[in-house]
C-alpha cells in the first residue's frame, strides 16, 4: 500500500476506521478491562495519582483474557492494514490501553523503538476509543523525522529534551472510531489531560511475521525488568514502560 503521506510523514491517520456499533463495542470492552482486579501473573494494570483520586493509567497483556478483542486485534482489518504497510503479514507485538482521565499525565517525547525489542522495526495502531484533543492529550509528532533512526537519547531513553524542544510538533487529534498508525521512530509525544473528559486510546504494537512473534517473551521480559525496578532506583520503580517517557504520578498499586 504505497501512501505518501506514511512515507513522508512516518504516520498515518484513517478516519471512521470503525463503524458506530463496533466503537460502542470497543468502548464497552476497555470498560470491562479496566474493572479486572489487578494480578501479578496474567493482565498487568498500571495506576497514577490524579485530581479525582488514583486512576488507572495503563492495562497491558489483556488480549488472552478477552475473546472478542483478541479477535479484533489479531484478525481481520487492522491486522490487515498493518500488514499493508508493512508489506507482509504481521502478528502482533504487543498491546495496551492507555485511560488519561482528567489530571492524567502526558508523556515525554520519545521513540518507541528503544522499549521495543528483539526486532527492528514496529508499526503501532493506536485506536482513538474516546476523543482526543490538543487539551485532553492527543499525540504530536514530528512529521518526516522517522528516517533519522535514534535521536538524542537522554538517560531516560526519551529524546533529550532540548533537542525535543527545538522540533516542529504537529497535533494529531482523533474521535471514536479513527485510527492512526506510525512507526517505531517517529518522535511523538502527548500532554496531561486537561479537559473533563477521559481520553482513553487502544495501542497495538505489530512487527513482521517473518521476524517471530515474540508477543510472551515482551511480557516476561517487562515482567523480570520491573522486578527489578522494584529493587532498584525511586526513578526506575515508577516506570510504566522500559522508558521513563510517563509524566504523571505513578503509584505501584490501587491501594497505594
Amino acid at each position: 500500500m504505497p501512501n505518501t503521506d506514511w512515507q513522508n510523514n512516518g504516520y498515518l491517520k484513517i478516519s471512521g476506521f470503525f463503524s458506530s456499533e463496533e466503537v460502542a463495542a470497543l468502548q464497552k470492552w476497555v470498560a470491562e478491562i479496566a474493572r479486572w482486579e489487578p494480578t501479578s501473573d496474567k493482565w498487568m494494570h498500571h495506576y497514577e495519582s490524579t485530581p479525582d483520586g488514583i486512576r488507572l493509567s495503563r492495562s497491558e497483556n489483556f488480549v488472552p483474557y478477552h475473546a472478542a478483542l483478541k479477535k479484533t486485534v489479531t484478525r481481520g482489518k487492522v491486522v490487515d492494514v498493518v500488514s499493508a504497510l508493512m508489506e507482509e503479514p504481521a502478528v502482533l507485538y504487543k498491546e495496551k490501553i492507555n485511560y488519561k482521565y482528567p489530571g492524567g499525565g502526558g508523556y515525554a517525547a520519545h521513540q518507541d523503538a528503544p522499549a521495543y525489542e528483539f526486532v527492528p522495526f514496529h508499526i503501532t495502531c493506536l485506536i482513538s476509543v474516546d476523543a482526543a484533543t490538543s487539551e485532553s492529550g492527543c499525540l504530536y509528532f514530528a512529521q518526516g523525522r522517522h528516517q533519522e533512526g535514534f535521536i538524542a537519547l537522554d538517560d531516560n531513553g526519551c529524546i533529550a529534551s532540548q533537542v525535543a524542544s527545538d522540533m516542529a510538533w504537529t497535533a494529531v487529534p482523533t474521535v471514536p472510531g479513527d485510527i492512526l498508525l506510525f512507526g517505531s521512530y517517529i518522535p511523538h509525544k502527548s500532554g496531561a489531560n486537561r479537559s473533563n473528559s477521559p481520553r482513553r486510546i487502544i495501542y497495538l504494537t505489530y512487527n513482521a511475521l517473518s521476524q517471530g512473534d515474540w508477543r510472551e517473551k515482551y511480557y516476561q521480559d517487562k515482567r523480570q525488568a520491573f522486578a527489578h525496578y522494584t529493587k532498584a532506583s525511586a526513578t526506575q520503580a515508577r516506570q510504566i514502560s522500559k522508558i521513563a517517557h510517563f509524566q504523571g504520578r505513578t503509584v505501584r498499586n490501587h491501594a497505594e
